[in-house]
């Protein structure tokens, strides 16, 4: 399922890796847990638009009814 809004974090991720490995152990944290959580915002938006197709379908069905 592809949103018309999705955008590919492979350049943001890289960045962020790159951040990672210039700042030492302490920055290494910081920006690895800055990227796991920019991966989890783009899985909860890819479910919050399945839950919305699926919303959409089950409105449509009770306009049937």
């Amino acid at each position: 399922m592809t949103s018309e809004n999705q955008i590919d974090l492979d350049i943001a991720l890289r960045k962020l890796h790159e951040l990672a490995l210039a700042e030492g152990d302490l920055g290494y944290e910081y920006w690895y847990r800055i990227a796991q959580l920019l991966k989890r915002a783009a899985g909860m938006e890819s479910e919050i638009e399945a839950l919305s197709q699926e919303l959409e379908k089950c409105r449509a069905k009770q306009r049937k009814s």
